[in-house]
């Protein structure tokens, strides 16, 4: 196992190995509680997930149905865009995207995981944020059917979403509002590039995001 590796055990158990205090080491620790949520939709108890609240409520969790009740291809439609490409890729970005040590690391996980017109709206929405900011996890909900290409190079889904960026608050005053969005729905267009990801003894297929409307 290799420093800063999270291994998922049987059951849900996980552990950790700690890095030492590296920009990647950092960066791996800052994700620590999203990469133990991804790793929560893979098991056998997550059919339906409760991760964490929508900004501004207790009650509505980041995926209101989860990924397990799909069938295969399709699930890995759904996992690649709620974990990996939103939870694991995108947050980061919207965070540390601006910050001088971590910033290039979470722009490389952007590049690795949008391409094209997705890509070049996620950088355009951070142009002109403030270094530091308060990101809220947001709530994604897949709504409507997974369509998958027969050949099973793209896919179509649709997402209701909401999203919350703040400036850092300074003294007593609220931070201004960089990005708000409140049940947006949106359609998303994925790739499905040859990687193939393994955690937990699952694997699959890598899907990157190629267009956002």
């Amino acid at each position: 196992m290799r420093q800063g590796d999270v291994v998922i055990r049987s059951g849900g158990e996980f552990t950790m190995a700690i890095a030492p205090v590296t920009a990647r080491g950092l960066m791996t620790r800052l994700l620590v509680p999203v990469v133990v949520a991804a790793a929560c939709v893979i098991t056998a108890a997550c059919a339906s997930v409760r991760v964490a609240p929508k900004p501004g409520s207790d009650a509505t969790p980041v995926i209101s149905h989860g990924c397990g009740h799909l069938a295969r291809d399709q699930f890995e439609v759904c996992y690649a865009y709620v974990v990996d490409d939103s939870l694991l890729t995108r947050v980061p970005y919207y965070e540390l995207g601006r910050q001088p040590v971590l910033g290039p690391l979470a722009l490389a996980r952007l590049e690795s995981r949008y391409y094209g017109q997705a890509r070049r709206l996620i950088i355009a929405q951070t142009r002109g944020w403030p270094r530091q900011v308060d990101v809220s996890v947001p709530s994604i909900e897949i709504v409507g059917p997974v369509r998958v290409s027969a050949n099973l190079a793209t896919a179509t889904i649709t997402t209701i979403e909401t999203w919350l960026v703040r400036a850092k608050p300074a003294a007593s005053s609220p931070g201004r509002v960089l990005l708000a969005e409140t049940d947006v729905r949106h359609t998303i267009w994925l790739d499905r590039a040859p990687t193939i990801l393994c955690l937990a003894g699952h694997c699959l297929h890598k899907w990157v995001v190629v267009q956002i409307r």
